[in-house]
């Protein structure tokens, strides 16, 4: 018998059992799929390393600087910038706080007007202020009425913020609760965003390192004693005093009976490779206009590596999961890339992988955070370590692994770490 059991082995999971290894508990973690990871996974097709999706990590998250050795990571800056497409035309909209050099084109773009970049500083300059969990409390309202209110253009909405930070939302409708946007502004004028080298696979894989993981193992039922859970998997029965439960969402409302599911967010990624330069640029690609793409980088050129010697990565977004098949939604994509680059260039392009992510995150309108699950269940020596007990994403994830392994630990300072912190 284990002192503590985790099943799931994305970062809530694997968080969780790093911390409880590392305070002396006996921990061993069940993974049902190939690799640990969740969402935060990468592989390696025809030579380019492809991340789940398009993923970035902000390396000023509190849970990120407790747990990961970043420096081992060998994290590449994103640039602070991005490009905002509209047909051959291709405005760049850069960050002058963290990126001197982006000030000329800053102040030149059509893309904002000058008020507008006046207001983005004043904003920067007023979240750069407070302790940025505090940013994630008091009355909260959707993130389009808070820029609304900041006296934000309509232009400036469509061209800029419903481009970029509905990437990060996945919505890009600004509905998403402005605590969760402000806290992610404020991530983002701290630390920036960081790809590793590698793949985003490389975050999970150092937080499992020299963890009792075991892949391959689903399970099916937990059966709760006076002094210990019993857990039936498709390995037997196991045995633990103490089981946390580190799943996605469904799955741990179906293992536990509480109401853990908070409803899906998709989104659909296209990878693409090319042996022809189509484009140099390294920021973010951010569709100006309401089309079917979302958001594209070529990767390997804002991370060099990804892609062999000689070929050039691209992955595109389009947010949700279109009815169509992978023909059409090639079509479709290549259609809007051909309005950017030309029919020509594009015709290079050669498809590497088509994901569908059905549950990417889960929707976080105005109000979301009075409504989280608890980290307790009604099984006793059951917890739950999932993003549904805190935001959805990275900080989410590690941070409530935290949590369980606190409770776990009795530790008074662990349990009452404000969210965000």
């Amino acid at each position: 018998m284990v002192d503590v059991l985790v099943i799931g082995g994305g970062l809530s999971g694997l968080t969780a059992a790093r911390v409880l290894s590392r305070a002396g508990r006996r921990v061993r973690v069940l993974e049902a799929g190939a690799q640990v990871g969740g969402r935060v996974r990468s592989r390696v097709v025809d030579g380019c390393t492809l991340d789940a999706g398009y993923q970035v990590l902000f390396p000023a998250y509190p849970a990120v600087k407790r747990h990961l050795d970043l420096g081992a990571l060998d994290l590449v800056s994103i640039a602070p910038a991005a490009v905002v497409r509209r047909g051959e035309r291709a405005d760049v909209l850069g960050d002058p706080i963290r990126d001197p050099a982006g000030l000329l084109s800053t102040l030149t773009t059509r893309v904002l007007s000058l008020a507008d970049k006046l207001r983005v500083g004043k904003l920067a300059l007023r979240l750069r202020v407070p302790a940025p969990h505090t940013l994630l409390q008091g009355p909260d309202e959707s993130t389009e009425s808070y820029l609304r209110r900041q006296g934000f253009s309509e232009r400036a909405l469509e061209l800029f913020f419903r481009p970029f930070f509905g990437g990060i939302f996945l919505k890009r409708d600004l509905s998403t609760s402005a605590r969760l946007f402000r806290y992610y502004f404020r991530m983002l004028i701290d630390g920036g965003a960081a790809l590793p080298r590698a793949g985003m696979g490389r975050i999970p894989e150092q937080l499992a390192r020299d963890l009792d993981v075991t892949l391959g193992i689903r399970v099916t039922r937990l059966i709760p004693h006076e002094s210990h859970v019993t857990v039936a998997s498709s390995a037997g029965e196991l045995d633990a005093r103490t089981v946390i439960v580190a799943t996605d969402p469904d799955s741990a409302q179906a293992l536990t009976g509480e109401k853990v599911s908070r409803g899906s967010l998709g989104s659909t990624y296209l990878h693409y490779v090319t042996h022809q330069m189509v484009d140099n640029e390294a920021r973010l690609l951010l569709n100006g206009e309401q089309g079917f793409i979302h958001n594209a980088q070529w990767i390997s050129n804002a991370v060099p590596g990804r892609a062999p010697a000689g070929q050039r990565q691209l992955t595109v977004t389009v947010l949700g999961e279109p009815e169509l098949d992978e023909a059409a939604l090639d079509a479709r994509v290549r259609g809007e890339l051909g309005r950017w680059y030309g029919e020509g260039p594009v015709a290079s392009l050669r498809p590497l992988l088509t994901e569908r992510i059905r549950h990417a995150q889960y929707p976080q309108p105005p109000g979301f955070a009075a409504t989280l699950a608890g980290h307790a269940t009604r099984l006793g020596s059951v917890l739950l370590a999932s993003e549904a007990t805190s935001m959805s994403g990275i900080q989410g994830a590690m941070e409530s692994g935290e949590k369980a392994a606190a409770i776990v630990l009795g530790d008074t300072a662990g349990m009452s770490r404000p969210r965000g912190a």
